[in-house]
């Protein structure tokens, strides 16, 4: 929509500074039992494919751990966002301009995870793409979307399909 305007990160919602993002960070759940009910895991296929246009891959392989930690952990979990970057292959470093903290961004942006106070809130499973983003993907992405869309919802739940 235009003039719609998308959250943002303010990394001084997770307890950074002008500086950039804390050392630790609570990760947990957010809880939304209709796209928990309806929607893709961290894991699922449709995640990886469909989501990850959208998201780049850096993000998607952010949410895909934080994601999986989330719903692992439904009390939330303390994370060590050097060590995580490193991980990940981002590098060290949590300033502003970071590779993690433009995925973290990334994540905030699309409504894949909420900062604010001093935790990170990430989804456990992604809704479908709404169709005017469906749409602007390319058409082998568009049928993948389609066939997982069409399957019945036992189907939803795999982590490979």
């Amino acid at each position: 929509m235009e003039g719609e305007q998308r959250p943002h990160l303010q990394i001084e919602a997770l307890g950074g500074n002008a500086e950039g993002l804390p050392e630790q960070l609570r990760v947990v759940p957010w809880p939304d039992p209709l796209v928990e009910e309806f929607g893709f895991g961290p894991r699922h296929m449709y995640t990886e494919c469909v989501w990850l246009p959208v998201l780049g891959p850096t993000a998607s392989w952010l949410y895909r751990r934080l994601g999986s930690w989330a719903a692992h952990n439904p009390d939330g979990l303390d994370v060590d966002l050097n060590q995580l970057s490193q991980s990940l292959g981002l590098g060290e470093g949590l300033g502003r301009n970071s590779k993690i903290a433009h995925a973290i961004g990334r994540l905030v942006r699309f409504e894949v995870a909420r900062a604010g106070a001093g935790e990170l809130q990430v989804r456990t499973a992604l809704p479908p793409l709404p169709l005017r983003v469906v749409k602007a993907l390319d058409p082998v992405t568009q049928t993948l979307h389609d066939r997982y869309i069409e399957r019945p919802e036992r189907d939803r739940s795999g982590l490979v399909t």
